[in-house]
C-alpha cells in the first residue's frame, strides 16, 4: 500500500508536469490539443520514470536508456488509455483551460492503476527483487 501511495504522489508530480507542458505547448507554442498532449506525456513520463525509480521502487544508480525505453513503451499503453479518455473529453466539450485540465485529470485517473501494475511488475521488478 505504501508503494501505491508513493506512486500516486509521483503521479501527482507527473500530472502537474503533464498539464504544465500541455498548457505551454497549446497556449504558448501554438500546438494542437493532441500534439501538445503527446509532447506533455513524453516529458511527464520521463519525469515519473526518474522519480519512481528512486522514490517509489527505490532503485540505485542513474538508470539506463533501456530501462527508460521499457518504461516509456509499457506506460505508453496507459498513456494510450489516458490520451483516449482525454480526446473523448475534448470531443464532448470545448478546449477551454478548465476542460484541458479536466481532460488531463480524467485520463490520468483512468490510467493510474494500470501504470502502477506495469511499473511494479514489469519495469522495476528485476532490481526490486535484488534489494
Amino acid at each position: 500500500m505504501k508503494q501505491f501511495l508513493r506512486f500516486c504522489m509521483v503521479g501527482a508530480l507527473g500530472f502537474v508536469t503533464d498539464f504544465s507542458m500541455l498548457y505551454l505547448g497549446v497556449k504558448v507554442l501554438g500546438l494542437g490539443a493532441v500534439s501538445g498532449r503527446i509532447l506533455s506525456f513524453l516529458i511527464a513520463a520521463t519525469v515519473t520514470w526518474k522519480v519512481n525509480r528512486h522514490f517509489t521502487f527505490v532503485q540505485q544508480g542513474q538508470g539506463s536508456l533501456r530501462e527508460w525505453a521499457q518504461y516509456l513503451l509499457l506506460t505508453s499503453l496507459g498513456g494510450g488509455i489516458n490520451v483516449i479518455v482525454y480526446t473523448i473529453w475534448l470531443w464532448l466539450t470545448d478546449h477551454s483551460t478548465l476542460n484541458l485540465f479536466l481532460a488531463v485529470a480524467a485520463g490520468s485517473a483512468v490510467a493510474l492503476a494500470f501504470n502502477f501494475a506495469i511499473s511494479k511488475y514489469a519495469v522495476f521488478t528485476r532490481r526490486q527483487a535484488a534489494s
